[in-house]
């Protein structure tokens, strides 16, 4: 088959463990794959989705598929204790939960009707290296959403040289590259934004009192809303016209319950302290009408991120972005944002100040991040997959 991007390409996307594709479940790769499928299906390709069982409603997005893994399929003690031991036999091989989820994977490829294009790997290089092994598809993509670190990083040591690497900025591929793959070609295909449905109100170059400031996503105590709170209470304190909401619901990686539970009860001082709003999770559609409603943005993530799809839901909303330069930030930012440290709240006070006093700048900036948010449409997301299918592209 041919991959002319005017015939049809099959493409299998194989979410990983953890990572569900119901609508209970807001994940980034989960994310980006709805979007990628829409753009897909637009164009004329089928787009199948894998994804662990959940027990929840699917998306309707592509052709979504369970798989036999999740926690709606329980293990039984003698299968556990089984995988276990062919795990610590075989410890190349992963762990007897990612056997499990390994198995089922092969199992709903071998299933699928006709021949598949591409099968892509999100975040996976364990998986992309035994289905490139085991001949799945035509081409194997391992697309990189995040750093990969420690242990889940080691099988990129061994990844064949048949597997495509993608990352979703150049921030991500130079850590991978220069840790794990300093002679691989690692391609860059940016993450994208809905534009139709982040898009700013009727008057948004207008901004009335107090002026609103916004921070949204997966709350955690390395994203710095806390600051944001706190550089919105210093302005309030000056009697400048200012307000604070916070969007989203906390989910931490890497944290105790009870370091969670301390983060929780800091947070929500911090928002008891600026006067402000704390909103819990929101549907897509719900939380694009929000932002709009909003003048400004902070983004303050204390750790690198691999792109930050945050940045272009609020820019594309209309809102100037106040940052960091953490990892793959200032590829989505560019131009359009101010940059600060997320532990000075201060310097964030700052920022926001500046815009407060003098409406035409604020104007300005909130013009240029939705110019800049722009440039990233997921139609352009999927056509840089699709060229990437292309002969002789990789």
């Amino acid at each position: 088959m041919s991959h002319d991007p005017r015939q049809i390409v099959n493409i299998v996307f194989v979410l990983p463990v953890g990572e569900y594709y119901s609508q209970e479940w807001t994940g980034a790769i989960a994310t980006i794959t709805r979007h990628l499928a829409r753009e897909l299906d637009v164009l004329g390709h089928e787009a199948i989705v894998l994804a662990p069982d959940d027990g929840a409603a699917l998306y309707a997005e592509g052709s979504p598929r369970r798989l036999a893994y999740g926690p709606a399929h329980a293990v039984s003690t003698l299968d556990r204790a089984a995988s276990g031991l062919l795990a610590r036999a075989d410890r190349s091989a992963g762990s007897g939960d990612h056997r499990r989820y390994l198995r089922a994977v092969t199992r709903s490829l071998a299933e699928l009707p006709g021949p598949v294009d591409a099968v892509v790997v999100a975040n996976d290089p364990l998986a992309a290296a035994r289905l490139s092994r085991r001949r799945v598809g035509r081409r194997v993509l391992l697309w990189l959403h995040n750093r990969l670190e420690g242990a889940e990083a080691e099988p990129l040591r061994d990844l064949p040289a048949e597997v495509v690497v993608v990352a979703v900025s150049e921030a991500v591929a130079a850590w991978t590259r220069d840790r794990y793959l300093p002679r691989r070609d690692i391609r860059v295909i940016h993450s994208g934004v809905d534009l139709r449905q982040f898009a700013p109100r009727t008057d948004w170059l207008d901004a009335g009192d107090p002026v609103r400031v916004v921070c949204h996503g997966r709350l955690d105590p390395n994203k710095g809303h806390e600051s944001a709170a706190e550089a919105v209470r210093l302005l309030r304190e000056e009697g400048l016209p200012v307000e604070f909401t916070l969007i989203g619901q906390v989910r931490t990686f890497g944290f105790s319950r009870q370091a969670e539970e301390a983060y929780r009860r800091r947070l929500e001082a911090a928002v008891t302290s600026a006067d402000g709003t704390q909103v819990g999770w929101l549907p897509h559609a719900a939380l694009a009408e929000e932002l709009r409603t909003h003048d400004i943005a902070c983004v303050l993530s204390r750790v690198d991120e691999p792109f930050g799809l945050v940045n272009l839901e609020a820019m594309a909303s209309g809102c100037a972005i106040v940052a960091t330069r953490r990892g793959g930030i200032p590829e989505a930012v560019g131009a359009a944002g101010v940059f600060v440290d997320a532990d000075a709240p201060r310097k964030v006070a700052d920022a926001l100040r500046h815009w407060v006093l003098h409406r035409e700048a604020l104007a300005t900036a909130k013009r240029d991040a939705r110019r800049q948010a722009e440039r990233f449409p997921w139609s352009a997301t999927a056509a840089g997959l699709i060229d990437l299918l292309r002969p002789g592209a990789c």
